[in-house]
């Protein structure tokens, strides 16, 4: 039976996501979490036809953003569009309605991050960033008076969002560094506590990640908040990566309780097109004017006078709010209490550990960051190729993840280039180098470093989540594995764009990324490799007459990529790689190109005789990423 208009209230929505999700509070969280991605329904695009070249996209990107989840949308189609109205009033039904929803949600997050009435919950912008640029804002460190008394302390793994808001305000910033286990060095924080609170006697605020997004390395954020407060400090702890995953309490004991924390609801199973969300202490907001001046944060404003409005969280949403955000992501909020916080944890660290024991010892594959403390599971990783001395490009092993598994994986520096600087022991000189290869400022360059992006240092990244299931965790383990052992066999394949670092299979057809793969396939099921046959079904793929090769895949994907790959020492004599761009790197930097090009690979094929070419790709490797402790 449908709300009526007047019975509509948020605790309703959210017990008729349970009705939806055929389950109620005393069904075991197991149970729960089996049904998240069954009721998501199919992952397939039938608008993007080039997308459905497997049948079930892989998506293991969700330290990036989450995804969708269909009751959710069921929810708020039928339960909170049919009312949506704009916030700011209360005079008419839809408009009432629809605040009290988004009331609601803050009511629901406040319950699920233990908040007192000392606390506050805002609704802001982009994610994380949006809500630790309000707090600058709201602290006025671009006043220089506050500058001159505040410093501010930063870890040495922190996403770009937790770094640059804070110096380029001017504040005084000091870098705690880590332990060689990747852990905050609790002694040297200590330390700077006592020498700026005692002998500098700045007023002292202390801004960490909860867990890494590049490693899933956690914090101890209740010992350290203690920590910082023996020492009047303020404690801000950045959950972006953590908060889908670990419990978040503002207030777990007397000292151990948190100033501020930073959320991106986005990344929450269910929460695309949530806001950022600032939960921060109300002592914090001393702040005479509101930090986005606009409607709503004003009692009353006159050609001469303007009164704000006090309410803290009415006065720092200023605006037409992400209403519809809002009230999602109460309800991705009350999904997570559903499924339980130990639930999650218990889940993660057995995916972690499932991981650990899998790639520890791997040749090849290199994984970032300490495997011996407790961690996410988040995995950024390099695959080392001993034959040629090089990596393989993190684009590379991206891309070929997506083309033959359909796994959804992220490639780059993960927004975090001082963690990854340190993890890739690269030192400032050759960081130096690196960012000459790739700026935009045609002053910073010398020495005729031409601007090649493919230069720049990176990995890949995916993580597993509590919710998808044992296959697809196994799924994505073979194929990562299949792609460390065999990955540099597909090179030839490719091509680049040194200028953007987008990596893509050779003569690629408009519209579809998937022939060169479509003709090995078709080439293996015949069991023949000649050059006509394959241009056949090049051209025939390029008519049209086939739009996916779905069907004609194997049930094991990575059977067809063995196969592929036994097939590709034949195929490389068709390849002509002297029309890949050439990188143009002057002589005296050629040790810096770190990863392996398709020309070694095809070389190395067709057993050229390295004698007579140039060996760009062979000499010392430029960087070496820690190994796993």
């Amino acid at each position: 039976m449908p709300y009526s208009l007047t019975s509509l209230s948020h605790p309703q929505i959210a017990n008729n996501i349970n009705g939806l999700m055929a389950t109620s509070y005393t069904d075991s969280a197991d149970e729960l979490v089996d049904q998240l991605f069954r009721l998501n329904g199919s992952k397939t695009c039938p608008m993007f036809p080039d997308i459905n070249q497997f049948e079930n996209i892989i998506y293991a990107d969700y330290t990036a953003s989450g995804r969708g989840l269909i009751f959710i949308e069921y929810c708020m189609m039928n339960n909170v569009l049919p009312y949506y109205a704009n916030t700011h009033s209360e005079n008419n039904a839809c408009a009432l309605q629809t605040s009290k929803f988004r009331e609601g949600s803050r009511t629901i997050i406040k319950q699920c991050v233990n908040a007192t009435d000392d606390d506050v919950v805002i609704f802001t912008g982009s994610g994380s960033t949006a809500a630790i640029n309000k707090l600058v804002d709201v602290l006025q460190l671009r006043n220089e008076d506050v500058q001159r008394k505040t410093v501010v302390f930063i870890s040495r793994f922190e996403h770009h969002s937790n770094i640059l808001p804070w110096k380029e305000t001017g504040v005084e910033v000091i870098q705690i560094p880590n332990t060689k286990e990747g852990l905050i060095d609790q002694d040297y924080l200590k330390k700077q506590l006592k020498h700026y609170h005692n002998t500098i006697q700045k007023h002292i605020i202390c801004a960490f990640n909860a867990a890494s997004n590049v490693t899933g390395i956690r914090t101890d954020t209740d010992h350290i908040s203690k920590l910082v407060h023996q020492y009047d400090g303020w404690i801000f702890w950045d959950y972006a990566a953590a908060a889908p995953y670990v419990k978040i309490d503002m207030n777990p004991s007397e000292k151990a309780y948190k100033d501020a924390v930073f959320i991106s609801t986005h990344k929450f199973i269910g929460g695309p097109s949530t806001p950022g969300i600032l939960i921060a202490k109300k002592k914090l907001f001393t702040n005479r004017v509101p930090s986005g001046v606009g409607g709503g944060t004003v009692n009353f404003v006159t050609r001469t006078n303007t009164e704000y409005v006090k309410d803290i969280e009415t006065r720092e949403e200023g605006g037409t709010p992400n209403i519809l955000g809002a009230i999602r992501a109460g309800l991705v909020f009350h999904l997570k209490e559903c499924v339980g916080c130990e639930t999650i944890e218990a889940r993660e660290d057995k995916l972690v550990a499932k991981f650990c024991q899998r790639f520890r010892n791997h040749q090849k594959l290199i994984v970032l960051g300490s495997l011996t403390v407790r961690r996410l599971g988040i995995f950024s990783f390099l695959i080392y190729e001993s034959l040629f001395d090089k990596y393989l490009h993190h684009n590379f092993v991206c891309v070929l993840l997506n083309d033959l598994f359909g796994i959804q994986v992220r490639s780059g520096c993960s927004c975090a280039g001082p963690y990854v600087l340190d993890l890739l022991e690269i030192d400032d000189k050759t960081a130096e180098i690196f960012t000459k290869f790739i700026t935009e400022d045609e002053s910073s360059q010398s020495n005729g470093i031409p601007n090649v992006r493919l230069m720049k240092p990176g990995f890949t990244r995916f993580n597993l989540s509590y919710f998808i299931s044992d296959e697809e965790v196994d799924y994505i383990l073979n194929a990562v594995e299949f792609i460390a052992n065999d990955g540099w066999k597909f090179l030839s394949l490719y091509t680049y764009d040194a200028n953007t670092a987008v990596w893509h299979p050779r003569t690629m057809p408009s519209g579809n990324h998937f022939s060169q793969f479509y003709s090995l396939q078709m080439a293996n099921e015949n069991h023949t490799t000649n050059e006509e046959f394959q241009i056949q079904q090049v051209e025939r793929w390029n008519s049209n007459a086939i739009h996916s090769n779905t069907n004609s895949l194997p049930d094991n994907p990575i059977e067809q990529a063995e196969s592929m790959a036994n097939l590709i020492p034949e195929y490389v004599y068709n390849i002509d790689f002297r029309t890949d761009p050439p990188l143009n790197i002057p002589d005296a930097y050629k040790e810096f190109i770190w990863f392996v090009l398709p020309k070694d690979v095809i070389q190395k094929v067709l057993v050229i005789d390295f004698e007579t070419h140039p060996k760009d790709n062979l000499k010392t490797i430029s960087f070496h990423s820690k190994m796993k402790n």
